[in-house]
């Protein structure tokens, strides 16, 4: 097994220390979160800060102020964990959150520039993966395997960078008054869509960010659809492991794993119950898979036409 260098990324792929040990992903960097109380804490996906996950949806719920906060690792904190990697004669590559979401990137990037010129010997390379959540740690595993397999941190790289559009979301986000909060949509359309049971769906565009192109009226709707359209857009799905992941939705994120497992048949599917660093950013009420798929198209547009069809519209 060749472990020439190290795979990084941070609390915001949710990789647990279960799935980091499995997937032999070295390092998983703790971002930051600000609680209401003003306290800056280190992020998990072990839910050691908040035990019950319900006690932090439900906290997060009554924050009418909007005083929780998400904030990355600083240039510092990621130099002082490459650093270790250098000193045993290991180069690292980072996998970062999307650049359209977070500094993350950027961050990394002044601490590559400030730690290759204290180790001019190592290399530290760092990948805007253009997407959030499990679909980081998709990247992740595939790049730990294919190190393991003996590629050179070089063909790792233009590897990801290969495959990271072909990285796709499927599911809704039925909690719209979270969002409108944070002013990602109008009040009254959130207020209208819960009235009618509207579950916008959709998926990631080139830049990482979701571009919502339908809407399920309903749960059994909402999950057909997303099912539907996963078993139109995935490649190879026997030989993959798909994660499903929801924010205080663990009933309908069992039920669409479920249905995924039944329509799809993957190698796997494992379900996440995403962790306060996406969860501050998304609030309640998502529940999605991420899997590899067809390259995603310019502005979504094949994306969408096949959501259409598949919704009779």
């Amino acid at each position: 097994m060749n472990q020439n260098f190290a795979i990084m990324t941070d609390t915001t792929a949710e990789i647990s220390s279960s799935l980091q040990q499995r997937f032999h992903i070295d390092e998983v960097l703790r971002a930051h979160i600000i609680t209401p109380d003003g306290e800056d804490h280190l992020s998990d996906n072990d839910w050691i800060l908040y035990p019950n996950p319900d006690d932090f949806y439900r906290e997060l719920s009554s924050d009418k102020k909007l005083e929780f906060a998400t904030s990355p690792c600083n240039p510092d904190e990621i130099k002082e964990a490459v650093r270790k990697y250098f000193k045993a004669g290991r180069d690292v590559m980072f996998l970062s959150l999307s650049s359209a979401l977070s500094g993350t990137y950027n961050f990394a990037l002044t601490a590559k520039k400030e730690i290759e010129e204290e180790y001019p010997d190592r290399k530290f390379v760092v990948i805007d993966t253009q997407r959030y959540s499990l679909a980081i740690a998709l990247l992740c595993m595939e790049a730990a395997k294919l190190r393991d397999e003996g590629k050179s941190i070089e063909e790792v790289e233009a590897q990801v960078h290969s495959i990271k559009n072909t990285l796709h979301e499927a599911g809704p986000m039925d909690d719209l008054f979270f969002l409108a909060r944070k002013g990602r949509v109008a009040k009254g359309a959130a207020f209208m869509g819960t009235l009618v049971g509207v579950k916008p769906i959709g998926d990631f565009d080139k830049e990482g960010k979701t571009k919502v192109f339908a809407k399920a009226v309903g749960l059994k709707k909402a999950i057909y659809a997303s099912v539907e359209y996963a078993k139109r857009t995935i490649v190879n799905p026997e030989e993959q492991i798909i994660f499903v992941a929801h924010t205080n939705r663990k009933k309908e994120a069992t039920l669409l794993k479920e249905a995924i497992e039944r329509e799809i048949k993957p190698k796997e599917t494992i379900l996440v119950e995403c962790g306060p660093s996406i969860g501050i950013n998304v609030g309640p009420g998502l529940y999605a898979s991420f899997y590899f798929g067809k390259e995603i198209s310019e502005g979504c547009v094949e994306e969408e036409k096949i959501m259409k069809e598949i919704l009779g519209k």
